[in-house]
């Protein structure tokens, strides 16, 4: 029995340490699979957050000529959302959606991307374009891509044209890379090309050595004028540039809008990689215990081998031996399991890639790692079951030695430590996200559908798709925006100047309507009407955030200047159309912006069919556009993707805490099979001279509560600061509520009381006379 517990206690542990190196590689090997990603770059300015980031076509053009010293430099626009294509012959064309990223043509050379098909410069042709492998194999199936024609249905910003060809494909990205496994077309070569204003294009630069990193910075900020990029005197003698190893992007918190850049948690890789070595840890001390506690049963056998004469060195072997043998038979079971899992959706919350095959040194640092486990773990067991003299082993008389009892108690409250610890990180990881699931976003979230449409199917089909949709019963209304609202941490920004302050502010372009479709309450001024849509000026609906920090009242007019004609209609609550990572920012819905809406929102009446309605906006589409590729959405599905990192690493945290927390139990239940084993004829004489089983019970539950007790106490505040340090990723969050460390203490209390007293009441309802005559 206990051979089974340790080889499932460390094929467990086995399992959750070859997943979480995977994952922990995953995110430390970002972008570095590019062969040129120790000498690639990101560009950015010393600005607040996206600013610093984002660039001007000019000054980014004028960073990428800056110095001898730059091999090969690219623009990137990553605001080109899903772009409706068609392919085939009229009459016979098929639809489909593709994110297209315009870039300038060196992409290929920057980031050494696999070309496998077609010419690694078919960028420098504007009508050409690169795709994945993927991409080709789902439009056109075995036959070659290369060639073929893609039919933009709808403009693509930066690049004209609406016919182009397919010149090259690139092999799949992997998912740890900035780069996606989308279309890729360089952009116009004069787009902007003297705006130094804007913030639309992401540069990366190629250099000869990353030595020359100081030299181009340096050269840069020596000559550069950088009131081209900024109207504010305070700010124009700070800033610089500086360049970022493409390799350390993934962990930087200066940008967390998932459109532009892949973010990761160091704090979170961190404790994973705790997790995982606490499992392993754990599990080797399980290995430990139920090893000794195997002792009063080999003892004798390993005393009668001395007497025959085996020495301790040919035994201590052959014990280490035997550990290793299991440790290794542990992790060749776990890659069997994982192999196993891989080919489902198990382990779906896991981003790295779990394939055997594709994590060589993972889990050859994994089998390292378990050797060593056979052999640390295994020793105090051979070296304990070997020391005692063979006429004293012979005669039974073999007791629990001070050091040994020390030890087991250490190693003990060591697992107790790491479990509490590991229910705390759970619950308040838990307990976060339901706070920003829940959190009153200011809008109605609920009963709403989204579709977004072609820019053609919005610009001249728009009334007529309303009016399809609400010939149905179970819709109520449609509202349109500019983006989706509350899928992303950032819109498009704008700024203008009121009472000598710069008001900066994110903007996100609507229909009249969208208020109302949207469950938007104003709290001062006027709601937008008909009118307000088509009159010659725009309207804005600016949060509160706005008239309470600048003093802009409703009835302003001319935001931008005399020479401008716009109004703020009203305010609203500060409605949370970003994630609750982000702290409050002024925000504006703008109505009448004179940009198409492509994103439409349905709202359901209470009780509507669901399913209904979802096949009657399929068919209103269809009807306006049969080779349309209409995709509905629900938009609390859609919100819920804001944090779908944090629910990842909840279930990650969650699934694997949980093993550990097992694993621990598993060995406390070994410890009291070890010491009812040694404690057999204490256990007798107490029932003889009158104890009961409660009484005997209560004695041993004594020590086991110690134990806990002193290892919450050491678990408790390690446990506040890491909960800590995570929480401070987030701009609003729950407090550190006591309550979950006392639930913490009480689960392993109550766990560990329930195991310990099923085996001692076991051992304390045996006869005693079988044990007082075997002792």
């Amino acid at each position: 029995m206990a051979t089974l517990l340790n080889v499932a206690g460390l094929t467990v542990a086995s399992t959750a340490f070859l997943v979480l190196v995977m994952q922990v590689g995953f995110e430390y090997n970002f972008d570095r699979m590019h062969a040129t990603s120790d000498r690639v770059y990101r560009v950015e300015v010393n600005r607040e957050s996206l600013w610093g980031v984002i660039h001007s076509r000019g000054f980014a053009e004028a960073v990428m000529h800056a110095s001898p010293h730059i091999e090969a430099a690219t623009l990137v626009n990553p605001f080109n959302a899903g772009v409706y294509f068609s392919i085939g012959q009229e009459g016979e064309r098929k639809g489909f959606r593709e994110t297209v990223a315009t870039c300038s043509p060196d992409i290929i050379k920057v980031f050494d991307i696999p070309i496998i098909q077609g010419d690694a410069d078919c960028l420098r042709d504007p009508e050409k374009v690169i795709i994945p492998l993927s991409l080709a194999q789902k439009l056109f199936g075995a036959e070659s891509s290369i060639g073929k024609v893609l039919h933009a249905e709808e403009s693509i910003w930066t690049k004209s044209g609406d016919n182009f060809t397919v010149g090259a494909v690139y092999r799949d990205f992997p998912a740890n890379t900035q780069l996606k496994n989308i279309l890729y077309a360089a952009m116009d070569a004069n787009y902007d090309i003297n705006n130094f204003n804007g913030a639309n294009f992401l540069c990366y630069l190629l250099l000869d050595s990353p030595l020359s990193k100081e030299n181009v910075t340096d050269s840069f900020n020596g000559s550069f004028d950088f009131e081209k990029i900024s109207w504010k005197q305070e700010e124009i003698n700070n800033l610089r540039i500086s360049l970022t190893p493409l390799a350390d992007v993934y962990f930087l918190k200066n940008v967390q809008d998932s459109r532009l850049v892949k973010t990761g948690n160091r704090e979170t890789s961190f404790m994973l990689i705790a997790i995982a070595l606490l499992t392993v840890i754990i599990a080797a001390i399980n290995f430990t215990n139920f090893s000794t506690a195997l002792a009063p049963m080999r003892i004798r056998s390993v005393n009668t081998q001395k007497v025959l004469g085996s020495s301790n060195a040919t035994l201590r072997t052959g014990f280490l031996l035997e550990a290793v043998a299991l440790s290794l038979l542990a992790f060749a079971i776990s890659l069997f399991i994982l192999y196993s899992l891989e080919k489902t959706d198990f382990l779906s919350f896991i981003d790295a890639d779990l394939r055997l095959s594709n994590n060589l040194w993972p889990v050859g640092v994994a089998g390292a790692c378990f050797l060593l486990v056979g052999l640390i773990a295994g020793v105090y067991p051979a070296y304990y079951m070997t020391s005692f003299p063979p006429a004293l082993a012979l005669k039974g008389n073999v007791g629990l030695s001070p050091k040994g009892k020390g030890l087991r108690t250490a190693l003990t409250g060591f697992q107790f430590i790491v479990s509490t610890g590991l229910i705390i990180a759970a619950l308040f990881i838990q307990l976060q996200q339901r706070y920003m699931q829940n959190y009153a976003t200011g809008f109605d979230k609920d009963r709403i559908v989204i579709v977004e449409l072609s820019a053609d199917m919005y610009k001249n089909h728009r009334d007529s798709y309303v009016s399809k949709l609400k010939s149905f019963t179970g819709i109520e209304d449609v509202a349109f925006s500019r983006q989706k609202a509350g899928a992303q941490d950032s819109y498009s920004t704008y700024s203008f100047l009121h009472e000598g302050k710069w008001v900066q502010y994110h903007r996100l372009d609507v229909s009249h309507n969208f208020l109302s479709v949207m469950g938007i309450p104003v709290i001062e001024g006027r709601g937008p009407g008909p009118s307000d849509e088509r009159a010659g000026k725009p309207s804005y609906i600016f949060n509160k955030m706005v008239r309470d920090e600048y003093g802009i009242q409703a009835g302003r007019q001319n935001l931008f200047g005399d020479d401008t004609q716009d109004e703020v209609l009203g305010f609203t609550d500060n409605i949370k159309f970003r994630s609750l990572r982000e702290e409050d920012h002024p925000f504006a819905l703008t109505i009448n912006s004179g940009s198409y809406l492509p994103v439409s929102y349905i709202r359901l009446k209470a009780g509507a069919d669901y399913p209904a309605a979802t096949a009657h906006i399929r068919k209103s589409i269809a009807e306006i556009d049969p080779g349309f590729p209409a995709e509905t959405a629900f938009y609390d599905a859609i919100f819920n993707e804001l944090y779908r990192k944090e629910e990842k690493i909840n279930r990650t945290i969650s699934s694997f805490g949980l093993l550990a927390i097992v694993i621990s139990i598993a060995g406390v239940f070994g410890l009291a099979v070890f010491e009812t084993q040694f404690r057999r004829k204490e256990i007798g004489i107490r029932k003889v001279m009158g104890a009961g089983i409660c009484n005997i019970i209560l004695t041993f539950n004594k020590t086991y509560m110690h134990i806990v007790c002193v290892s919450f106490l050491l678990a408790a505040p390690a446990s506040y600061y890491a909960v800590t340090r995570w929480l401070e990723n987030f701009a609003f969050k729950i407090p550190l509520y006591w309550w979950v460390f006392a639930i913490a203490f009480l689960a392993v209390a109550g766990v560990t009381l329930l195991t310990v007293t099923y085996r001692n009441w076991q051992a304390a309802s045996a006869n005693p006379v079988d044990s007082i005559k075997t002792e």
